[in-house]
């Protein structure tokens, strides 16, 4: 899939040449274009923790390196060929290499702090997962994707982890496996399977897109089983499973595309399995959902909390010249209608990242010259309260990060009162972008 993204990227590039079209992340990314932008009233003045450089490869093209986590003491991030844990002073706390680039991961961690990723091993596809202790570095277990004879095994592996369950769907096949390790929980057979799981959501729940032929539902499963204990059926004009997008499992979240969109809905679920609110995501909305329909919890700038959606808008011209600006726009749970517009401020533009308590956590572009922010947006009314103030020193840095993202994993991670700023695609040694942005950056107010 990767060099399928590469083959596309290449094109664009002959046909037109455009710069945002370079990498998911580096070479220039969301800050304004202006100098100025006024800040959010408020928040802490945040220190710049670490800076992580990409790693010297003798890998001559780009590679991915999905997935990154935090914990209280460890900031982790695949890397090339390896996932590696840092403290929050930047110093390397431990390295698991693997076999080859991580080409899918796990969103989510367990309350112990174990989660997973795919890994492509010798160069055969997206073929192994792994599981690791995010805290320790320690491998608890590698296996390979259980593919089988299937035709289309290994294609668009999808990973996830919800409670103490690893599972993995891919074109052809799905299985999941406990946490700690053993025998598969479930897995599809060899021949004859009539539905097909094509997505996995996880965190506090697991759900599953459910294809049965023409018939596509949103299943929740229990993890220990993979029993369903309820299903809603999908709107009409979904083509199939990987038109939709898992946003959420705490309160339910969808983006979904129909008629041949990528991503046009927003589809909301109660705790009871029964369809809450849809609304329309329509020309102005920029739910970051990355490149084409790849990664099934790959929309980072739609959050929810259970009476409100927080979604961004897309940049727009703003007041000054070559200034940008947007929006975070606040919809209804239970109604879908809109109930506020919160505005970032001329030359920024502001992407809902997180959930905490009742707000939503949204990460606040640079300027040319001024750092960004972390900030909270109410439910209720969408004021905006400062939380961390990033250093301006490295404003130019910031701006390197691309925020919304073209990849299936996350450029921003709000995490204990700190940002992770990261990329996900890393540059082999022959580009020339592989000195354009460092891997990621740690900010906050003590390590």
């Amino acid at each position: 899939m990767l060099a399928a993204v590469a083959a596309v990227v290449a094109v664009v590039l002959i046909a037109g040449g455009i710069w945002m079209f370079t990498g998911d992340d580096g070479g220039g990314g969301g800050g304004g274009q202006a100098d100025g932008g006024s800040a959010v009233a408020g928040g802490r003045t945040a220190e710049q923790l670490f800076t992580l450089e990409q790693p010297n490869t003798h890998v001559k093209e780009s590679k991915g390196a999905d997935g990154a986590w935090a914990t209280k003491k460890i900031y982790a991030k695949s890397s090339i060929n390896a996932v590696e844990g840092y403290r929050m002073s930047g110093k390397r706390a431990w390295r698991i290499p693997l076999g080859g680039p991580v080409c899918a991961a796990s969103p989510h961690m367990t309350d112990e702090h174990l989660t997973a990723v795919g890994f492509e091993k010798s160069g055969h596809g997206c073929n192994s997962v792994a599981v690791f202790d995010v805290d320790t570095g320690e491998k608890l277990w590698e296996k390979p994707v259980p593919f089988g004879d299937t035709i289309f095994g290994g294609g668009d592996l999808n990973l996830t982890v919800a409670q103490d369950t690893v599972a993995l769907s891919w074109i052809g096949g799905f299985a999941a496996y406990p946490i700690e390790g053993g025998d598969p929980l479930w897995k599809s057979k060899e021949t004859g399977e009539t539905c097909e799981h094509t997505r996995y959501g996880g965190g506090a729940r697991l759900l599953v897109v459910l294809e049965c032929g023409s018939t596509l539902t949103v299943n929740q499963l229990d993890p220990k089983t993979g029993h369903s204990t309820w299903d809603v059926k999908l709107p009409r004009g979904v083509e199939d499973g990987r038109s939709v997008r898992v946003v959420d499992t705490d309160p339910i979240v969808l983006v979904v595309g129909t008629g041949g969109e990528v991503e046009s809905e927003v589809m909301t679920i109660d705790d009871k399995g029964s369809v809450a609110a849809t609304f329309s995501l329509g020309k102005r909305y920029e739910p970051g959902c990355g490149i084409g329909n790849m990664g099934s919890e790959s929309c980072f700038n739609v959050v929810a909390t259970d009476e409100t959606v927080f979604v961004s808008t897309k940049e727009h011209d703003g007041k000054g010249d070559f200034a940008e600006t947007n929006e975070v726009m606040g919809f209804g749970f239970h109604s879908g209608e809109p109930k506020w517009k919160s505005s970032s401020g001329d030359d920024r533009t502001v992407y809902p990242i997180g959930i905490e308590g009742d707000k939503a956590i949204a990460y606040v572009t640079p300027t040319l010259r001024k750092g960004g922010q972390v900030v909270s947006v109410s439910a209720k009314d969408g004021k905006q309260r400062g939380l961390l103030r990033l250093p301006d020193k490295s404003a130019e840095q910031q701006g390197n990060f691309r925020v919304p993202t073209m990849s299936t994993s996350a450029p921003a991670l709000y995490e204990g009162g700190r940002l992770f700023l990261q990329r996900s695609l890393l540059y082999g040694k022959e580009e020339s972008q592989k000195d354009a942005a460092p891997m990621a950056m740690g900010f906050g107010t003590g390590r």
